[in-house]
């Protein structure tokens, strides 16, 4: 009886999710047929249609050929090590401050969330008002300060530099919310017995619960490391692109070829294969970490 109890429950969900993964591998699936299928052909706009022609491997070899591609991809794997790197570690470090508080700690959970839920344009438009040359907020402090003011999104290692900055400010309390979350399901009498062996707090924290989150940073990591690759509103509104392709990640790049350049065959080509660079990113870490493993 229980065995046809537990079928019948799994039969159930099964078929209650059935509705919803349909319509997901449906609008995926069909959308990746027809990236794939564009990445192959030349395609323009004739008379309001679309018209398509084979073209092998044209575009492949195009992107390729191409140093803004290439320059894209470098951008993007700079902005994307150093977001992931200082968003786990500042949430990190966040979350072993709150999880240790005693006074503020449910005050300083809804601040740090705050930045996650403000809508992208809006990140965008609170940075402009604090990097702007002219009314922005840290000039006006360098002013007040008899310090020379800065160009800051004006130049290309401080554009570079302040997007960063904007995505970490924006996504942290989101590796904030995930380390915090395992941090809370730390059996206390663990950490209790830590202490009464002698260890200090930090010797607990680098000994016992850094070891035992192992698992929600690689989570995490993996988390941030894909959002940081489909980066896009803030950078586009920010700097969009300058100064000199500074700033140009693969997402604007992409933008750029689809709707300013109508060049809608290498812009899928060079879609594919950076979701098959990410997708051999991913295989190798996991590939790496299954070895470690296994030795």
């Amino acid at each position: 009886m229980r065995r046809r109890r537990r079928t019948t429950g799994g039969g159930f969900a099964a078929l209650s999710a059935a509705p919803f993964l349909a319509l997901t591998f449906g609008f995926a699936g069909y959308a990746t047929v027809q990236l794939v299928e564009m990445a192959f052909a030349h395609v323009r706009v004739n008379g309001g249609r679309f018209v398509w022609s084979f073209a092998g491997l044209d575009n492949f070899r195009q992107v390729l050929a191409n140093p803004v591609a290439w320059h894209s991809v470098l951008n993007t794997v700079v902005f994307v090590v150093a977001t992931v790197a200082l968003t786990v570690v500042a949430g990190l470090a966040l979350a072993l401050l709150v999880r240790r508080s005693r006074l503020l700690g449910a005050v300083a959970r809804l601040v740090i969330i705050w930045p996650a839920v403000v809508a992208p344009v809006v990140v965008s438009l609170i940075w402009l008002l604090i990097l702007s040359p002219n009314v922005g907020l840290l000039n006006r402090i360098l002013t007040t300060l008899a310090l020379p003011t800065q160009q800051w999104l004006g130049f290309e290692t401080g554009a570079v530099v302040s997007i960063i900055v904007v995505d970490v400010w924006h996504w942290t309390p989101i590796a904030f919310l995930l380390l915090y979350t395992a941090l809370c399901a730390i059996d206390p009498e663990i950490l209790e017995a830590a202490s009464c062996d002698g260890a200090s707090d930090w010797q607990v924290v680098r000994g016992v619960e850094v070891p035992m989150l192992v698992p929600a940073l690689a989570v995490t990591v993996f988390i941030r490391a894909v959002m940081s690759v489909k980066a896009f509103d803030e950078m586009y509104l920010l700097t969009a692109g300058g100064p000199n392709g500074a700033t140009t990640l693969v997402s604007l790049h992409i933008r750029d070829v689809f709707f300013d350049q109508l060049n809608y065959g290498y812009g899928a080509a060079f879609s594919v294969l950076v979701v098959l660079m990410v997708a051999g990113a991913i295989g190798a870490v996991l590939l790496g970490r299954g070895a470690r493993e296994a030795a």
